[in-house]
């Protein structure tokens, strides 16, 4: 059901639960939560205000911090990058992996054949170590 605390909550922090959500599921659909996951998602918490205590939630109650899509075109790409980068950051994407990024896009607005492009782009970019913000910018031109 939540906390009285989660019922005044903000849109924006709201939106940011639910993308920690989405990275933890990410982190965790392989079976497994390396050490460069739980270094990734501890800098995602820090960026998005997130206290031990609010992690330790999220955590315990997946359910209750569903995704808030962005509206907007920069933003959607900005957080669909998001999620790939904690797909290649322990340098393999397995299978499970790629099914939950897919329904992630989808739930992101984007369709199936932009699914197959940008996702494989953005998952070679990751790769070779190129920042989100370079990324962002080749994906826009």
């Amino acid at each position: 059901m939540g906390t009285i605390a989660q019922l005044f909550e903000s849109g924006k922090k709201k939106a940011d639960k639910g993308l920690f959500n989405n990275l933890v599921m990410l982190a965790r659909v392989d079976g497994k939560v390396d050490n460069r996951e739980v270094k990734l998602l501890a800098r995602m918490a820090k960026r998005l205000s997130l206290t031990e205590e609010q992690v330790a939630e999220i955590i315990d109650n997946p359910d209750a911090y569903p995704m808030v899509p962005p509206l907007g075109k920069v933003e959607r790409f900005d957080r669909l990058i998001t999620f790939i980068q904690m797909v290649v950051v322990d340098g393999v994407v397995d299978p499970a992996e790629e099914k939950l990024i897919k329904k992630y896009a989808i739930a992101l607005g984007f369709n199936t054949d932009q699914i197959e492009v940008h996702a494989l782009d953005i998952i070679a970019h990751a790769k070779e170590g190129i920042s989100k913000e370079d990324i962002l910018d080749i994906l826009l031109k």
